[in-house]
């Protein structure tokens, strides 16, 4: 064999061992995973005076990979929030939110309105995905319909 087909067997032998040990991964999230832009709350209870609050205007996002969702507010108005998430068919369950601050420690959310700051209305709030494509996922809790748009 002469030296060009030597190394092009390496080659071959190289890219393939590459590609072997490559490990595609696969997630239930579907499109969940991303980075989202929350653009109005929509009130679903009578005692809410608000109604349909447009927030497109604000910088709102939430952050989704793996398990752990990210709240955060791109104007640094408020501390960015850390869950993490599970998810059942169509079901979300959010669990156990932290202030995402590791210079002074992440410590554990314990008012329930830094949560409304971010469209959620409880610390474990547990929602339903009614809609959710490539670009617009829409999210109902108990009080209020969140709908997003992917970015």
């Amino acid at each position: 064999m002469n030296m060009r087909k030597i190394l092009l067997l390496i080659s071959i032998m190289m890219t393939l061992g590459w590609l072997c040990s490559c490990e595609i991964e696969t997630s239930s999230k579907g499109n969940l995973y991303g980075f989202w832009h929350l653009v109005s709350i929509d009130s679903l209870s009578n005692e809410t005076p608000e109604g349909n609050i447009d927030m497109s205007e604000k910088l709102i996002f939430w952050a989704v990979q793996v398990h752990l969702v990210e709240l955060m507010d791109q104007t640094l108005e408020r501390s960015p929030i850390v869950c993490r998430f599970d998810r059942e068919g169509d079901s979300l369950f959010f669990d156990t939110p932290y202030y995402l601050d590791r210079a002074k420690g992440d410590s554990l959310v314990v008012d329930v309105e830094r949560m409304n700051y971010y469209g959620l209305n409880a610390m474990k709030p547990r929602m339903l995905i009614e809609s959710l494509s490539s670009n617009k996922m829409v999210i109902k809790t108990a009080v209020a319909r969140l709908k997003f748009r992917k970015m």
